[in-house]
């Protein structure tokens, strides 16, 4: 079976699927259907989130899996991010603990930098200090 195009091969613009059909009992449903966004990646990227998926999104163990610094990954899942349109979620670090950063750090879901810069953050909060 061929892979959808979501993009118009003469003018680049977002192709619209029309018509689905099922295979084993034949019914039709036409209409104006969206691609999702996932259908915009090419197959190196899918491969990628896909990777990202199997490892719970745990950039440490792709790192272990692929060889790719931890930071050109991450700046790989950013690139994807914007191709599909999508901002990353900020955490509310104003809610962080340090017994939360203590273990995102044990749990390898964040580098010692970030943790610092999360500690340091709390702390100025806690201190009456604010930041400009």
């Amino acid at each position: 079976m061929a892979k959808m195009l979501p993009r118009c091969p003469v003018c680049g613009k977002p192709m619209k699927v029309i018509q689905l059909r099922c295979d084993d009992d034949g019914v039709t449903v036409s209409g104006s259907f969206e691609a999702p966004s996932f259908a915009y990646l090419d197959e190196e990227d899918t491969r990628f989130i896909m990777m990202f998926l199997r490892t719970k999104g745990n950039l440490k163990e792709m790192e272990r899996l692929t060889g790719i610094g931890y930071f050109a990954l991450r700046g790989r899942l950013d690139k994807v991010l914007e191709k599909m349109g999508l901002t990353p979620i900020e955490e509310d670090e104003e809610q962080v603990d340090s017994n939360d950063v203590y273990k995102l750090l044990k749990e390898k879901k964040i580098t010692v930098e970030e943790a610092i810069a999360l500690l340091k953050k709390k702390r100025g909060e806690t201190d009456g200090r604010t930041s400009e």
